[in-house]
């Protein structure tokens, strides 16, 4: 055999050799589940979802709860445990995408699936709205909103309200007193913010009501 005959084997063994390897990364890679098709036909096994955070709450001891929705209309509670929270590169927040490979379990009759680990978690940000954008057909959706503090009040027994601004956009943040005195980050006039919640009219002007302290952040410059 000519060595350029011996060249051109090499280089079809290696391609085919590729191919083969990304063929079974694929068929290695889990099938993501429909959140809706989920039963209790599955509890026990290891499934993929993937859907939007439309809910999550934190407990004191460090654990986080989400709520997923995905395309096929199905939501899924998510725990994520302290120890597995705090292996974890990403946060989360309100509205991200993120998916989640773990076990289906029941817990006080709903189905749940717990990821074994950081590694068994992916996170896709989804970048804040505009400020401008947000109008009444947003009442009782959950936004995630940036924009610099252009006012700060504190208003009715410790409750506060931020007034933020955004490339010629403005909406108010309600922060009820609870949360302003839990772990809320210190704020000033002319600090930028990413936060989300709930909007909501209150006396005709809409807003955004927070949550919970975590849905709240500083943005660092730069």
């Amino acid at each position: 055999m000519s060595e350029k005959a011996t060249i051109k084997l090499s280089l079809i063994c290696s391609l085919v050799g590729l191919v083969t390897i990304y063929a079974a990364a694929m068929l290695a890679r889990p099938k993501v589940t429909p959140i809706a098709s989920l039963n209790n036909g599955f509890v026990g096994l290891r499934v993929l979802v993937s859907g939007q955070v439309i809910d999550y709450r934190e407990h004191e001891e460090g654990h986080l709860f989400l709520k997923l929705k995905d395309s096929s209309g199905g939501v899924i509670s998510v725990p994520i445990f302290s120890r597995t929270r705090t292996q974890m590169e990403e946060s989360i927040e309100l509205l991200d995408v993120v998916e989640v490979t773990g076990e289906v379990t029941v817990y006080q009759g709903e189905l749940e699936v717990i990821p074994g680990g950081a590694k068994d978690i992916k996170v896709i940000h989804v970048a804040p709205v505009a400020l401008s954008s947000i109008t009444e057909e947003n009442v009782g959706m959950p936004v995630k909103v940036q924009g610099v503090i252009s006012k700060r009040e504190i208003v009715g027994g410790g409750n506060i309200l931020l007034t933020l601004q955004e490339d010629g956009g403005q909406l108010q943040i309600f922060i009820p007193s609870w949360i302003a005195e839990n772990g809320l980050p210190e704020m000033h006039v002319g600090d930028t913010i990413r936060a989300d919640g709930w909007i909501q009219l209150y006396n005709g002007k809409i807003e955004l009501k927070l949550t919970s302290a975590s849905h709240l952040h500083l943005v660092e410059d730069g």
